[in-house]
């Protein structure tokens, strides 16, 4: 009896999208759908399919990466670091008005995602390397996040050329899909990623990480996260922060 294909095609995909099956491949090779292999062809998951169609509406044009850990350290409490006094009123003025879900979908080129697997044995060696931030789910419960779990896969923020050069030494498969990954690395200067503390990513970090995983429960976890530090910084700012 035939083996039920366990997920849709990326013909199929790019229809529901209603994008080219080449920019469906792209989404995949850059981890904004989720796929796998079987039988020697791209599957797509249907589930998480359907959440990026439903966040697929347009929330304008991101912020750079520089201005994104702007805004995101000054959600944490931190210093912004270098810049100009009427960028930062301007980016001010975003974190005090903009709608939440459009402000933290402006934020989703903060850093480059690669996907990895790594022999489980060697995640925890990984997480310690000097230079790794941890994100994402193996952040969440460290910055209260309602998500408990194993934290995987592993979630780090990591230098670029560092990233590099660690998944040569750790990982099995640097051709990876993503649905089969166990280790998730955001590459950008660790310096610019505001901590909750050493080592572990803030929380507007974290739950921006949550909100692009793909995973309905960390989807919701970062989403109430998102919303309460957003929250909490607006009402701090309001009383002359």
């Amino acid at each position: 009896m035939p083996v039920a294909f366990p997920g849709l095609s990326v013909r199929d995909a790019a229809a529901q999208l209603g994008v080219s099956p080449s920019a469906v491949r792209q989404l995949i090779a850059q981890g904004q759908v989720r796929a796998s292999r079987f039988a020697g062809r791209i599957v797509v998951d249907p589930d998480h399919l359907r959440q990026v169609g439903a966040a697929a509406r347009p929330v304008g044009r991101p912020f750079s990466p520089a201005a994104s850990w702007v805004l995101l350290r000054l959600l944490a409490g931190h210093q912004p670091g270098p810049v100009s006094p009427s960028r930062l009123s301007q980016l001010r003025h975003h974190l005090r008005f903009d709608d939440p879900e459009h402000l933290a979908g402006r934020l989703r080129k903060r850093a480059d995602r690669a996907f990895y697997h790594v022999h489980p044995s060697l995640l925890g060696d990984l997480a310690a390397e000097p230079g790794c931030v941890l994100a994402g789910r193996s952040a969440a419960e460290r910055v209260g996040a309602d998500l408990a779990g194993d934290g995987v896969p592993l979630e780090v923020y990591l230098a670029p050329a560092r990233a590099d050069r660690l998944a040569h030494e750790y990982a099995a498969d640097l051709d990876v899909s993503v649905g089969v990954a166990n280790a998730v690395v955001r590459k950008v200067e660790p310096s610019h990623v505001p901590v909750h503390e050493p080592g572990v990513a803030a929380a507007p970090v974290v739950a921006l990480d949550l909100i692009e995983s793909g995973e309905a429960r960390a989807i919701g976890a970062g989403w109430s996260l998102w919303h309460d530090r957003l929250d909490a910084w607006r009402k701090q700012d309001a009383h002359g922060r």
